[in-house]
């Protein structure tokens, strides 16, 4: 039920569900009610068990001694796993660290940031490339002489509204 029903059927992939029908299996069985029942009895490091005690306390005691870091043996992964493991973190640290660092300008020195040298850029070489600001009365004007083929141009009030290129404009 807790592998197929519970989470099982939050899992969308085939292999991943696969994989924790094995897990379910392992750690939930009817051994696990059984006295002093062990989890795995390949791992040296910490001794995986149901322990037997009646007072609350000896389960605490039991729980604070447990490792704060699992081994991946626990997990039936070869030990290989963790190594690969943080090997792939360091490396994703690295990479953030190298990214984050602030880059050398290659303006000689000039003190600013990337952000202050991409807007200088932008100040120096785009805003003179852009046409002046324009009159909104001007083109209007404008927009009349460009009256277009008279079946388009009303012909009571010479409007000149109705003419796409004029329309576009606008």
């Amino acid at each position: 039920m807790i592998a197929e029903a519970q989470y099982g059927g939050r899992i969308t992939d085939g292999l991943d569900r696969e994989l924790f029908a094995d897990y379910s299996a392992r750690w939930i069985n009817e051994n696990c009610l059984t006295q002093n029942y062990c989890f795995d009895y390949n791992v040296t490091e910490f001794n995986y068990h149901i322990p037997d005690y009646l007072e609350h306390i000896r389960f605490v005691e039991y729980i604070n001694k447990m490792p704060s870091n699992d081994t991946p043996t626990i997990f039936g992964l070869n030990p290989n796993a963790d190594l690969t493991f943080r090997l792939k973190e360091s490396l994703e640290m690295i990479t953030v660290l190298v990214d984050i660092q602030p880059k050398d300008s290659s303006g000689g020195g000039s003190g600013l940031s990337r952000e202050e040298q991409v807007k200088e850029k932008i100040e120096k070489e785009l805003l003179p490339k852009l046409p002046a600001d324009f009159v909104m009365l001007d083109v209007i004007d404008r927009m009349k002489v460009l009256r277009g083929p008279k079946g388009l141009v009303d012909a009571v009030t010479g409007k000149y509204d109705t003419v796409p290129l004029n329309i576009f404009l606008r």
